[in-house]
């Protein structure tokens, strides 16, 4: 999904410190979401992906395009938490 790229930030609570990357949140509820609304293309998650000759996993064009959005709109979500 969103590979290696790392946005890391603090967060503190009453109890405790916890770190979190940002952009691994994001992706995640992203991929989450598309598969959810994809129920009109897919049939599982599995659908979600094509295989590249490499070997490598890559999201299927309208997949990749609905995520995209998604990714954009939780990761300004996010961002806007920012203190």
């Amino acid at each position: 999904m969103c590979g290696t790229m790392k946005m890391v930030t603090n967060i503190i609570t009453k109890d405790m410190e916890k770190t979190i990357n940002v952009i691994e949140l994001a992706c995640e509820l992203a991929h989450t979401r598309t598969f959810q609304e994809s129920g009109d293309i897919i049939n599982n998650e599995d659908d979600m992906f094509e295989t590249h000759e490499d070997g490598t996993q890559y999201y299927k064009e309208e997949i990749q395009d609905r995520f995209n959005e998604w990714y954009d709109y939780y990761l300004g979500e996010i961002n806007k938490c920012s203190i």
